[in-house]
């Protein structure tokens, strides 16, 4: 019971940082991973519980979602496939070799909030944009935490888009790319059910919060709390799987 509270809680904090910016799932993921399960299951088990977070988040601005469908449809399909590849990627790789990326993987979705991102319209801008987002999206279903900031620095290099509908897009195209991948997981046997109903919870209250407060929260505050918790986690798994 006492784990079951501590993940509720870990999602809500988790639904509102997704749903300000992104990155929050890097702290729900080494909180699941801490209670004994495998790798694997702690990751997929964390794809599934907070990706309510991102669709509750678009909450404050439902009736753009259909206009913002239309813009950015070809990036969501983009994501989806390469989601998709990745998640079945994960399925079908050994947990023993999982493991030792895990710690790289964890410490990679840290640095992501650290990334500047500079507007750039440059000749080859679109083609970038396809490459960025099908990455974002492999990773989103191979791993998955960190993805939000990824996609946030993909589309923010395009001068031309108005900086404060950048989150509602991400919201948007996280949320859409994680269903297919997640359909995925529920029938690969590896889901712990009691943290994802916990997780899917926290998050899902705290995803419509944080859309309500995606412009007053303090980013500051936010990416100082997600990479502290990061960077120290990234810490424990180098030690528990590759010392």
């Amino acid at each position: 019971m006492l784990e079951f509270l501590l993940i509720a809680v870990t999602g809500l904090l988790v639904g509102v940082i997704n749903g300000v910016a992104g990155g929050g799932s890097v702290i729900s993921f080494p909180v699941i991973l801490a209670t004994g399960i495998s790798p694997v299951s702690a990751a997929v088990t964390n794809a599934l519980g907070v990706t309510p977070g991102n669709f509750f988040a678009l909450i404050a601005i439902r009736h753009k979602i259909k206009d913002l469908a239309k813009e950015y449809f070809s990036l969501i399909v983009i994501s989806i496939v390469f989601s998709s590849i990745g998640a079945i990627t994960l399925l079908r790789m050994p947990p023993e070799l999982f493991e030792k990326f895990v710690p790289f993987l964890l410490l990679g979705a840290t640095l992501t909030l650290l990334i500047k991102v500079k507007p750039n319209r440059g000749k080859h801008h679109k083609n970038l944009e396809y490459a960025g987002i099908a990455g974002s999206g492999f990773y989103c279903g191979y791993f998955g935490p960190g993805q939000g900031v990824m996609v946030i620095a993909v589309l923010a290099r395009d001068a031309r888009r108005d900086p404060a509908v950048l989150n509602t897009a991400k919201n948007l195209i996280v949320g859409c790319t994680s269903i297919v991948s997640n359909v995925i997981y529920i029938f690969s046997g590896m889901v712990h059910w009691p943290f994802v109903i916990a997780l899917l919870a926290g998050s899902t209250v705290g995803g419509t919060l944080g859309g309500h407060w995606a412009t007053r929260m303090s980013r500051n505050f936010y990416r100082a709390l997600v990479l502290i918790t990061g960077f120290t986690a990234s810490a424990w798994l180098f030690v528990k799987y590759l010392l």
